[in-house]
């Protein structure tokens, strides 16, 4: 018993089949997770190593070198780039798309734990961490509060919105950021610290040790054990104060002479144990000093080191992480649901918040209009049917194909643990059309082999018309699902991990676009009533039958193989390659998502009050566009928390705005940005630069980076790279269409340099780590301990007063503890201060230092031209000895991409070729069928051409997608050519019967598809620039591809069997080749005996 006998037999069977598959697609539709894309495993780890105040060149050579020298060995590694700033070295390490990123991570930590003892010992351990640059909060709330002090707004935040939000189920973690934080400042009193005859250091540590609480043990007494611990932790700020500093010393006499240090090596040497000697004759009275008689005790805040503020107004950012497989669109409605319970205290407090971003709206509407494209395409293809079938019973049964298609394709991603995001979306949307196509084949067949034998019962016409078109149609999706395997398993890196999910929509969807229409369909089918003369042509496929599929065969029959027909097809073939190759390139489409950002550079060692009224500036001239929503500015960074480690950070003189604008007409972005440009360049940065950069792509890392243009300058000397780089540049700038050349090198940085005598240290006993620290302490601070009250923790930080710290030569003075003399000296005894500038950042590439030169493309220049005449200028350059100039950026990355995707396209045509050669048995019918590929793409190029879209990753995916479909049309056509030749007709007569029989249902298929393609061909809705190449791309190779099937198939075939005949003699006899007409195309069947 067949398949489709089964079917119509065991109806019961079939609807509870069906029910459980539709149930199951409901369960798993309800907990598919949502995201925006698809999960993106990036091969890549990230080291960060803390060395604090180390400069970078030092950074450079006692952490980063070693450590890249250390990971060179990991398998699977393909770059390696580190970034030397101050106080940090962080190397990024990139592996081969496949590697599994967490036996690399293991690898690289093994590699680091070997040369850890080659690392300054005062660094901290290096972290390594994997990268994902996807990784992104699904909601940002801000928070703000009337008359409300900073660290008081912080602390409510925190108490009444994050701790609340933490507790919802789904929700991961909650980075609260803005504000201010509490801190307990001591600021000394130089003067004073110096009269105590104290050190810093001393001072320092017995804040420390005033603050303990402490176990003693245990006693024993009675039945009991009491546990003894002393309790010694500052109960209030203002006891801090009378906290212990030190002992000085009153009076001193007989400093040891140390004039001999002057005299060199030649002068007189005094042993140590004289100098020891000498120091014990002083004769001294003591006195305790308290903290408060030499510093100022504050309860204060933080020193600010990053501004965030929101329309204008100072702001605290919530930003709220979902945990890993949690739906976006149900935590955010449980934070929606959770703030809504929580905003009337708020409220009460004089504060207020409002959602800022929120991830799951993108989403949203890409389902809602997954949802309308659905039901648009079947309101669309049951008009269509219903034109051509004029009853509205099949396009009904047709209709009904669809949603179990997909609730069966919603079971198998849930199970495969597929997500529901953007390109599976989309995946599901195209797939709408081919369900569609399939069950249009097998319900057209029932329906013409029911009219043309009314004397069969419609269980038995069902069952035969379904097995005559049973392998056509499993041959014609096999082919379809052939084609996207290669984009699974051979296309890896950015394209392939975005597609992999499409590509099983699209695959989950054709296996039950084959299971359905030859199961469910003609079980439906036996209920239709259909009458004879609604299988009546209509008037314009009889005219498509009668003026351009007949005559084309009767010219196949006359001219036999003609040279001219293959002369017409190569001419055709050749415009598409042309159209191609003026076509704009580029990987993935640009995406215009009403927002872009601003970059401001300041000179390096700007401060940030600076920064700030810079940006206050740029706010001004932004508030005069109406075409501006929202303003977001983030300037400088703050200071990593405990035990945090923060990839990227601004410094002071950096800043990043974030522009949100109205929605309005697409495109609108970019003009926007060139209006503000102009306006920008009139306002006075103060020695500042602006630099834009749109957000066109949510996968702009993938392309090389922001920069369509990026040229890698390599060697080891940077007064030579930087001549090479202002050649460069200048050279560049006269290329056509090259914008805005620049490198990456920075200006160098003030800074100051305490030189240590070593010589003269190492006699007072003093190291280089006690010069260092008392430095630290005397300008930035150090956290002596923590002052705990109410169950939080809040840094004791100890510096010099503001007055004193900002003069740099007062170091010469701090006092240091000399272990040799058992006495106090001033700095500089042992450093001398110097000034100087120095590089901000060090950059390597792949162990060699790195200066990369980037510039934008004029968009009213083609991309390929300008990229063209870039390669001649390298090409040209002339490059010193050990230097290296190499291209990156976009150009490479294209050429990458597309060498990927070209060889998905060509494994593709080559399954379906090898598929089809299975389904006919012959070497020379796949042939004919593939034919139709190149001339469909001509139909591509056309579309590309005409609606203006770029030839990028998404169209070629289109293209890949198309010879699937490009050929489910032809397999049918020639299988109908087969079976009438087996039953007798000569290869004119068959071509002909096929050609007439096919029209219909390869018309509807064809319309269906292409209507149902309109909608995504448009690019309307969210995302849709992410799909619209790809349906462009589809919607010209279907109508192409259906034209030329229903007229060179035939025409070809004819001539590839007389040309087979001719070479290897005749496979069949042709018993009436008299008998064929001119145009045989009439109201009665050719096959009617």
């Amino acid at each position: 018993m067949s398949i489709a006998s089964f079917s119509v037999r065991k109806k019961v069977t079939v609807v509870m089949v069906t029910a459980g598959v539709a149930l199951l697609g409901i369960i798993s539709f309800i907990r598919l997770p949502q995201e925006l894309f698809p999960p993106i495993v990036f091969p890549q780890i990230t080291v960060v190593t803390e060395y604090a105040n180390a400069a970078p060149e030092e950074i450079e050579t006692l952490i980063t070198k070693p450590i890249e020298e250390s990971i060179g060995s990991v398998t699977g590694l393909k770059r390696v780039e580190s970034i030397s700033r101050e106080g940090r070295s962080t190397v990024l390490i990139s592996f081969n798309w496949g590697q599994d990123i967490d036996f690399a991570a293991l690898a690289v930590r093994e590699k680091i734990d070997l040369v850890k003892e080659r690392l300054p010992k005062e660094s901290e351990d290096p972290v390594v961490l994997k990268f994902d640059p996807l990784a992104r909060p699904v909601l940002m709330l801000s928070v703000r509060g009337a008359n409300i002090p900073p660290v008081q707004l912080k602390y409510l935040t925190t108490k009444m919105l994050k701790d609340n939000i933490e507790k919802l189920d789904g929700v991961a973690s909650v980075t609260v950021s803005g504000g201010a934080d509490r801190e307990i400042l001591v600021n000394i009193d130089q003067a004073r610290l110096e009269a105590s005859h104290l050190s810093l250091l001393e001072v320092i540590e017995s804040i420390e040790n005033a603050n303990v609480t402490y176990p003693a043990g245990s006693i024993k007494k009675g039945l009991y054990e009491y546990l003894i611990r002393t309790v010694g932790e500052f109960r209030s700020v203002k006891e801090i104060g009378f906290s212990v500093a030190g002992v000085d010393v009153v009076k001193q006499t007989n400093r040891p002479d140390t004039s001999f240090l002057e005299k060199g090596d030649q002068g007189p040497r005094q042993t140590l144990d004289t100098l020891r000697g000498e120091s014990d004759q002083s004769v001294a009275e003591k006195r305790l000093v308290l903290v408060r008689d030499i510093a100022e005790v504050l309860d204060g805040t933080a020193e600010r080191t990053s501004i965030a503020r929101y329309n204008g107004s100072e702001n605290i950012t919530l930003a709220i992480q979902k945990q890993a497989n949690a739906n976006t669109i149900q935590v955010v409605d449980r934070v929606m649901k959770g703030l809504e319970t929580l905003r009337a205290d708020v409220e009460t407090r004089n504060m207020s918040f409002e959602v800022i971003y929120d991830h799951s709206i993108f989403i949203r509407r890409s389902l809602e209009n997954l949802v309308e494209e659905a039901k648009t395409g079947g309101v669309l293809v049951f008009i269509v049917l219903f034109l051509f079938l004029r009853a509205v019973g099949p396009p009904l049964l047709v209709l009904s194909s669809i949603p179990i298609s997909m609730l069966g394709t919603f079971f198998l991603m849930g199970v495969s643990g597929i997500t529901l995001n953007t390109m599976s979306i989309g995946g599901l949307v195209l797939a709408i059309g081919m369900i569609s196509d399939t069950s249009i084949a097998v319900l057209e067949n029932i329906f013409r082999y029911r009219q043309e034998n009314p004397e069969k019962s419609p269980q038995d016409a069902a069952v035969e018309a379904t097995e005559e078109v049973l392998w056509p149609v499993v041959t014609s999706n096999l082919t379809t699902i052939a084609v996207f395997f290669p984009l699974i398993a051979f296309v890896p890196g950015i394209p392939g991990q975005i597609f992999k999910d499409l590509s099983w929509a699209i695959i989950f969807s054709q296996v039950w676009s084959t299971i359905v229409p030859i199961t469910v369909v003609p079980m439906l089918s036996t209920y239709l009533k259909i009458k004879k003369e609604d299988y009546k042509p209509l008037h314009w496929t009889k005219f498509f039958e009668s003026q351009l599929v007949g005559p084309a065969v009767s010219v196949a029959r006359k001219i036999g193989f003609s040279g001219s027909v293959l002369i017409t097809v190569f001419l055709i073939c050749s415009s598409a390659i042309l159209i191609f190759s003026t076509l704009e390139k580029e990987v993935l489409p640009k995406v215009d998502q009403g927002q872009f950002l601003m970059k401001i550079n300041m000179h390096i060692g700007t401060r940030l009050e600076v920064t700030d009224r810079v940006c206050r500036r740029i706010e001004g001239v932004l508030s005069g566009f109406k075409e501006v929503k929202n303003v977001a500015i983030t300037i400088g960074s703050e200071k990593s928390s405990r035990g945090e480690i923060k990839v990227e950070s601004l410094r002071p003189s950096q800043a990043l705005i974030l522009i949100t604008l109205e929605k309005g007409k697409k495109g609108h972005t970019g003009r926007v940005v060139s209006e503000l440009r102009e306006k920008i360049e009139a306002v006075d940065l103060e020695g500042g630069q602006a630099d834009f950069v749109l957000q066109e792509s949510e996968f702009a890392f993938a392309e090389g980076g922001a920069k369509p243009i990026l040229i890698e300058v390599k060697g080891y000397d940077f007064k030579e790279m930087s001549k090479l780089v202002e050649d460069l540049k200048k050279q560049l700038k006269q290329i056509p269409g090259v914008m805005n050349p620049q490198d990456d090198m920075g200006e160098s940085s003030p800074e100051t340099k305490l030189e240590i005598d070593k010589k003269r240290a190492a006699l007072y006993g003093i190291s280089a780590l006690d010069i260092s620290l008392i430095t630290k302490a005397a300008i930035d601070g150090v956290v002596a301990t923590q002052y705990r009250e109410a169950g939080k923790e809040y840094d004791i930080r100890v510096r010099l007063n503001e007055k004193d710290r900002n003069n740099i030569e007062n170091l010469n003075s701090m006092l240091l503890y000399s272990k040799v003399l058992n006495a106090l000296i001033p700095l500089k005894e042992v450093a001398v201060i110097t000034k100087g500038m120095g590089p901000s950042e060090i950059k390597r590439s792949d162990q060699e230092r790195t200066i990369l030169v980037s510039a934008d493309i004029d968009k009213d220049v083609k991309s390929k031209d300008v990229l063209d005449g870039v390669q001649e200028l390298l090409k040209s350059l002339v490059i010193p000895a050990d230097f290296r100039v190499v291209l990156s950026g976009k150009a490479k990355e294209v050429k990458e991409n597309f060498s990927k995707v070209t060889f998905a396209f060509i494994l593709a045509v080559t399954l379906t070729y090898m598929i089809m050669a299975s389904q006919f048995e012959s070497f020379v019918q796949p042939f004919i069928i593939m034919l139709t590929v190149p001339l469909a793409l001509f139909g591509v190029a056309i579309a590309l051409l005409v609606s203006g879209t770029s030839l990028n990753v998404i169209s070629l995916l289109g293209m890949i997608f198309l010879v699937g479909t490009a050929v489910a049309n032809g397999i049918v056509l020639i299988e109908y050519i087969n079976q009438a030749r087996e039953e007798g007709l000569d290869v004119e007569k068959a071509a002909l019967e096929a050609a007439r029989v096919r029209t219909r249902p390869i018309l509807m298929s064809a319309l269906t598809s292409a209507i149902g393609l309109t909608p995504l061909a448009l690019g309307l809705g969210e995302g849709a620039e992410l799909r619209s190449p790809m349906a462009v791309a589809m919607l010209g190779g279907t109508l192409s591809s259906t034209f030329f099937t229903l007229v060179v198939i035939p025409m070809f075939y004819i001539f590839l069997t007389r040309l087979t005949e001719k070479l290897f003699g005749a496979a069949f006899e042709d018993e009436d080749d008299a008998g064929v007409d001119e145009n045989p195309y009439a109201e009665k069947s050719p096959r009617e005996d």
